[in-house]
């Protein structure tokens, strides 16, 4: 009986370092596994370039809505306007907090295409303001969902994907009401 007792006892000791090793050994894995910040920051090119293209698209869109909400005439103009600013203004302060712990370094203005496209439509206003911006809405809102799709579909950083996917029913959503708006305005002119 005390042989069998010894026998146990012995069983579980051996048990029990085993699985002690086993514990450090698949912690020590584990933080083998664990990216350092060094490679965390590793962002390939078009992810990059994705975060680049969304923070310039979202400002401008951010300034064109504050435009709009000056020179609009029609309600509809100006709540989109509006809707802009809050939707794209969160947007931003998120992709801005994204880029920083990729180490991304995200353009401080809208770039030069966009600051084109504001200034043309900074010299109307009224119901010309309303057409020209409602034209640039749906174009820009088709081009950014088209952006994020890819990213959403075929960026390699996991995090930069997640905002994209995150996001993209936001914008899709967009550009279905400024068809709509769109599409209102021209069969009120006619």
């Amino acid at each position: 009986m005390m042989n069998k007792q010894k026998i146990v006892m012995a069983a579980l000791v051996a048990f029990g370092m085993f699985t002690a090793i086993s514990g450090q050994q698949i912690t020590q894995a584990q933080s083998n596994q664990t990216p350092t910040r060094s490679t965390q920051n590793a962002i390939n090119a078009s992810d990059r370039q994705f975060a680049i293209e969304a923070a310039r698209g979202g400002k401008a869109e951010v300034e064109l809505g504050q435009l709009a909400l000056q020179k609009a005439a029609n309600d509809d103009v100006k709540q989109f306007g509006q809707q802009m600013v809050q939707e794209h203004t969160q947007a931003n302060n998120e992709l801005k907090q994204l880029a920083a712990q990729k180490g991304i370094t995200l353009p401080k203005d809208v770039g030069a295409e966009n600051k084109e496209v504001k200034a043309k439509l900074s010299k109307l206003s009224g119901t010309a303001f309303d057409q020209a911006y409602m034209n640039q809405m749906v174009k820009d809102h088709a081009k950014t969902v088209s952006l994020f799709q890819r990213e959403a579909e075929q960026g390699q950083d996991e995090d930069l994907k997640a905002w994209a996917t995150k996001t993209l029913p936001t914008l899709q959503e967009h550009l279905q009401r400024a068809n709509a708006i769109k599409t209102q305005l021209t069969a009120t002119t006619k």
